[in-house]
Formats: C-alpha cells, structure tokens, sequence
C-alpha cells in the first residue's frame, strides 16, 4: 500500500514534468495558441496528472524490483506524452521516440552486465524493433498513408516491449480502433475512411502491456529454444 502511494505521488509529479515538456514540444512545431493551450490549460493536467498517478500506483503495487519499475514508469511518461501531442497537432515527436530507445538500451545494458542470457534480452527487443518497423510498412504497399512518425514510433515499442510485447500492444492498438470505428458510424460522424491519428492507440497498446503483460513467459520459451 505504502509503495502503491509512493508511485501515485511520484506519477503526478511526472506528469507535472512531461506536460511542460509536451507544451514545449507542441510550440517548437505549430504557432496555434489554441493547439498550445489545449494541452497547458489546466482541465488536461489535471487529468494528466490522475492518470499518471493511478499508472505509477498499479506499476509499484505489482513489482517491487526497483530497476522494472523505473523502466515501466519511463514507458507510460513517454506514451503518455505521446498521445496527448499526436492528438493535438497530429504529430509523433522524434525526441520521444529516441527517449525510448534509451530507456529500452540503458535498461538492456544493465539487466545484462547483472548477468542476464543475452540471447533472452537482446534479441526478443531487436525481432521486435524490425517486426515493428516492417509492419507499419505494410499499408505502404497498398497505398494507405502511414505518418513517419506513427513508424518510428511503432518500431521503438517493438524495441521496447520485445516481439511478443508488440504483438500484444498492436492488438490493444486494434482493439482500440475498432471501438472507435463503432463509434464513429454509430454517431454517424465518420467511416472507415476517417484519419485519426495512430499516436493515442500505440500508446494504449504501450501502457496495457506494461502494465499486464500476457506473453512474457512464452517469449523467454520461444527465443531460448530458438537461439
């Protein structure tokens, strides 16, 4: 309970943290003071921070190893910030995707100098980053436009989150898309054809995994069987 609290504190004092660096990202590319204030006025970091905190709670209260924790707060910081600019100026910043990046390397490094089977850390997170990547290079091929920004960011999850971690997250992703398509045509204020951007869903599918992630142990089967 103790630990639970701690993490709450701490996520809203993240969340006071990101938002600033969120607003700061949202000027350097668009001039509307409406875009800009949308995400410092304070009904969002008011919610921002609820959010962040209830995350960070549930992240302490399941695990008490102090290195997961930090990673897995990183993540939600960073999707979390993600989200709320893609959805305001419909773009994905390069500066968070490279934060996960090296978030993802410093904690590959460490669980590996302490020791870890380097073909059970390194190369889950490598499959992944291609796996992302070439996925979100599929719709290309069909002509669908997809944001380089929405790619990069789905390569560095797949880093992050390994191959079966993004797996998971591109099905919450999907799952998220299908209940807004739903929405959509039962409002009557959109179809299939609708943009929307991806950066929200990626994240969702991001904070699900981390937060219950469903094929950790299969991961660990499938890669030390395999190499």
């Amino acid at each position: 309970m103790i630990d639970a609290l701690y993490g709450g504190v701490l996520g809203m004092i993240a969340a006071l943290a990101f938002n600033r660096i969120s607003v700061f990202q949202i000027k350097r590319r668009t001039d509307e003071t409406s875009k800009i204030e949308a995400v410092g006025n304070t009904a969002t970091v008011v919610i921002w921070v609820l959010i962040s905190g209830l995350l960070f709670a549930a992240v302490f209260a399941m695990t008490d190893n102090t290195a997961a924790r930090l990673e897995s707060i990183a993540y939600i910081s960073v999707a979390l910030s993600i989200a709320v600019v893609d959805l305001d100026i419909k773009k994905i910043p390069n500066s968070s995707v490279l934060a996960l990046l090296i978030i993802r390397t410093v904690a590959l490094v460490y669980v590996i100098v302490s020791g870890a089977p380097l073909k059970e850390t390194l190369i889950p997170s490598l499959v992944g980053l291609a796996g992302g990547f070439i996925l979100y290079q599929i719709p290309l091929f069909f002509g669908i436009p997809i944001g380089t920004g929405d790619v990069k960011y789905s390569a560095a999850i797949g880093y992050c989150l390994g191959a079966f971690g993004y797996l998971q997250a591109a099905l919450v992703m999907a799952v998220g898309l299908l209940v807004y398509l739903v929405y959509l045509i039962a409002t009557k204020k959109g179809s299939l054809k609708t943009k929307s951007p991806m950066g929200p869903y990626l994240s969702l599918g991001v904070i699900v995994t981390v937060l219950f992630p469903m094929f950790g142990e299969l991961s660990e089967t499938v890669f030390s069987s395999l190499f």
